[in-house]
């Protein structure tokens, strides 16, 4: 197993596999990630048909970006020292397939996924969100 050293700048994790057309939105700017890109808040996960996102979070939750997704970690705390934890993602369209890392056991009602229609407390350790994206249906 390999262990990842985050140093104590802004990143809340790191792009594990990128396949198809994938691409990260930071700021405006379209960046095409590639294993070892460095997540940080309020990045939005971009994948278009046949792509996908595979990401791991510095407290190791684990998350897999399916096709035609666009997804953004609004809130993302991992400070054990204080006790501090937060996980907030906005999932916009698409499909998550997610595994708890430390913030959700630690402190489950930190973890959220929000969506157009609900916001979901994460409850257990695997868990797969859908959004069905109501773009272009009559």
């Amino acid at each position: 197993s390999t262990v990842v050293c985050f140093s104590a700048d802004d990143t809340i994790g790191v792009v594990t596999e990128a396949k198809g057309h994938a691409f990260v939105v930071r700021d405006g700017q379209q960046h095409v990630p590639e294993a070892g890109f460095k997540l940080k808040i309020n990045d939005i996960l971009n994948t278009g048909p046949e792509a996908a996102i595979g990401v791991i979070f510095n407290d190791e939750t684990v998350m897999s970006i399916g096709a035609n997704s666009e997804l953004a970690v609004n809130e993302y705390v991992f400070n054990p020292d204080q006790s501090r934890f937060s996980f907030v993602v906005k999932m916009v369209r698409g499909t998550a397939a997610y595994m708890s890392g430390l913030i959700a056991k630690i402190s489950p009602e930190s973890a959220r996924f929000i969506t157009p229609s609900a916001s979901i407390g994460i409850r257990g350790t695997k868990m797969v969100i859908q959004v069905e994206d109501d773009k272009g249906i009559l």
